[in-house]
């Protein structure tokens, strides 16, 4: 049976940060491949069929990606932000063992390794029913912070709450890590203690009294459910084809789709499919595909059904699943492989604020596979400023008009000053009930590494929001000789008012 994976891009819910976007154009990546997983080249628009709830609708902008492409040497290396890829690693500390778990970090690790830095940035993420998902990074193309976050699953927060910077103590052990492509991974105990213990179990089929156990058991269920849905929510507003793989041993599925009765045929548990329905409608809504990845490895027979969550978790998320494999390194390469080339699909929604979408395309060989999601709209997403999109914003330059900053730098031997200002004028009108601003400033190496960060919060009391005259911020950085980028990003606490500027300068001494 075809598998039909929509991948819809709903533009970024980004009105208040750059003010005064609309939706004007819904985006349809659709990824084709052939019967043995691998991507179609060449296809034009004259291929494509489109259709928004059963009607056919004209394809008004078409564009094909290719991830894999290198540049030519005429051609500028930076892309615009909806083309490249986004990929979550997420790591399941509920529902998986802690064996499994250190395959998928080198899985993982290799996934980094063989991307194209040009095109794909990595987060890495956690998911326990405790502590719901935990985003370890952002979204960067820094393999030694990504790695960092794959082996030690901790977060490293406490030095950059974005989750970009690395101390030169860090970097320095996982750049060296990374030039030896050795997998580092922590001791298996480590991840032991963050498991769910005795209930994991249980709903594995560890223990004997399931059924005295199945509605906390369910509950576990729900929380990974409903964890899902939020986290494709966070990445709504970013721009780009969004992926989350999730390393997990999958929960026992036969708690929501075959719940045995004591008489009568096999039921259903319906709160538990509206659950899932309501995931799916979000990852919709927010652009975001969901790939399940069975760590497990061999199933012991074809009737092992455990691992029927993967496929109900991707289903109709436009996700793929991949079970039944040992070399998990092969088993995420071909995913990514898969979706290395896509066809963006372009149409004006009009007046129609949700809708049903299918795709056809002609002239494939036989067995191939045409992938994307089905829908736009489905669900209602939150709004608000998500810490990635700040990460977002610093990593890329992306423009903000919220509030005007000036800057500049002054090197010196060994290091770097950065000074910046905005006017109060702008800022006091606009300040919230924190009445603060806070600052964020970082300095990149001319590799795109952070080479350095700090923070400031600069509180405005009754006599400080007398609206006149500026406010200058004055940071110095030790830095060794080369080439750099100051980044500074300026928020109106409470508020969505962002400012963001850079500069460019070099330490000669």
């Amino acid at each position: 049976m075809k598998r039909l994976l929509l991948l819809l891009v709903a533009l970024p819910a980004l009105a208040q940060v750059r003010e005064s976007m609309t939706v004007e154009v819904v985006e349809v990546p659709v990824y084709v491949t052939t019967s043995a997983g691998k991507p179609v080249r060449g296809l034009t628009r004259d291929a494509f069929e489109l259709f928004v709830d059963g009607k056919r609708q004209p394809i008004d902008f078409f564009d094909a990606v290719d991830f894999a492409a290198v540049p030519s040497p005429n051609e500028s290396p930076a892309r615009p932000l909806r083309e490249r890829r986004l990929y979550l690693l997420l790591f399941d500390l509920s529902f998986a063992t802690p064996a499994k778990l250190v395959r998928a970090q080198r899985a993982a690790e290799q996934a980094v390794a063989h991307a194209n830095s040009d095109t794909d940035f990595f987060a890495v993420g956690t998911y326990s029913a405790q502590r719901g998902v935990q985003f370890l990074s952002s979204f960067v193309r820094d393999r030694a912070a990504v790695l960092r976050a794959i082996y030690t699953l901790h977060s490293g927060k406490a030095n950059d709450p974005l989750g970009i910077a690395l101390s030169s103590a860090e970097r320095a052990t996982w750049v060296a890590a990374g030039e030896k492509d050795v997998a580092v991974a922590s001791e298996q105990e480590e991840f032991a203690s963050m498991l769910e213990g005795e209930m994991a179990d249980a709903i594995r089929g560890g223990e004997a009294n399931q059924e005295a156990l199945r509605t906390p058991g369910n509950r576990l269920i729900e929380y990974q459910i409903g964890n899902l849905g939020d986290t494709a929510a966070r990445l709504a507003a970013l721009e780009g084809q969004k992926h989350v793989i999730f390393f997990t041993e999958g929960f026992q599925s036969a708690r929501v789709t075959d719940i045995k009765s004591r008489s009568g045929p096999p039921r259903f548990d319906a709160r538990m499919l509206d659950l899932v329905k309501e995931m799916h409608d979000t990852f919709v809504s927010a652009g975001v595909m969901l790939d399940t990845v069975d760590i497990k490895g061999l199933r012991h027979s074809f009737r092992d059904l455990e691992n029927d969550a993967l496929y109900m978790l991707s289903r109709d998320t436009g996700g793929r699943v991949v079970v039944n494999r040992n070399d998990l390194v092969e088993a995420i390469d071909s995913v990514t492989t898969a979706q290395s080339v896509v066809y963006v699909l372009g149409f004006h929604p009009a007046d129609r604020k949700r809708g049903r979408i299918s795709v056809r395309v002609k002239g494939l060989p036989r067995g191939s596979e045409v992938s994307y999601r089905e829908g736009f709209g489905l669900a209602r997403l939150k709004s608000g400023i998500d810490p990635l999109q700040l990460a977002d914003i610093i990593v890329n330059d992306v423009p903000q008009t919220g509030v005007t900053l000036d800057s500049g730098v002054t090197p010196y031997d060994g290091g770097a000053e950065v000074a910046m200002s905005f006017s109060r004028a702008e800022v006091v009108p606009q300040l919230g009930p924190d009445a603060a601003v806070d600052i964020l400033i970082y300095i990149f190496d001319e590799h795109r590494v952070p080479a350095g960060f700090k923070s400031k919060r600069i509180g405005f009391d009754s006599a400080a929001r007398i609206p006149s005259g500026y406010v200058t911020l004055r940071e110095p950085f030790e830095l060794p000789k080369g080439k750099y980028t100051a980044k500074v990003l300026l928020r109106i606490s409470g508020t969505n008012s962002l400012g963001f500027i850079r500069r460019d300068f070099e330490v000669t001494q």
